[in-house]
């Protein structure tokens, strides 16, 4: 339940950003449906999946070109700074492979691995 609660909580300033009352509405039910556990990802299954009597809404959402992702990507940087630390903060990403040998490893294949500075197993 707690996870429901996050999901529902975690686009609100995103919301914010959409402007449009009716995109405010639809945001939250196509990022459920989207992220919800139906195998199908097309409009007709997730609105079925989230109890919509039909899909048109959802695809008027979807489908409309007429809005500005400028704010959006506004907001997602203001949160990324936000949980990275503030404007002082730095956010270092890692390569964490590790060279392994033999079949029995889950998850090893043939990749680029940073401590050989090669392809190899890991």
């Amino acid at each position: 339940m707690r996870a429901a609660k996050d999901l529902d909580r975690w686009p609100e300033p995103f919301l914010a950003a959409l402007g449009h009352k009716k995109r405010r509405l639809w945001a939250p039910l196509y990022l459920r449906g989207l992220l919800g556990p139906s195998e199908r990802k097309s409009l007709q299954p997730m609105a079925a999946s989230l109890g919509l009597p039909g899909h048109d809404h959802l695809q008027h959402f979807s489908a409309s070109p007429a809005w500005d992702d400028a704010p959006l990507w506004q907001v997602l940087a203001d949160q990324v700074d936000r949980l990275v630390g503030g404007p002082q903060a730095a956010l270092v990403i890692g390569d964490t492979a590790l060279p392994k040998k033999g079949t029995l490893s889950v998850g090893v294949a043939r990749q680029y691995c940073g401590e050989l500075g090669k392809r190899a197993k890991c």
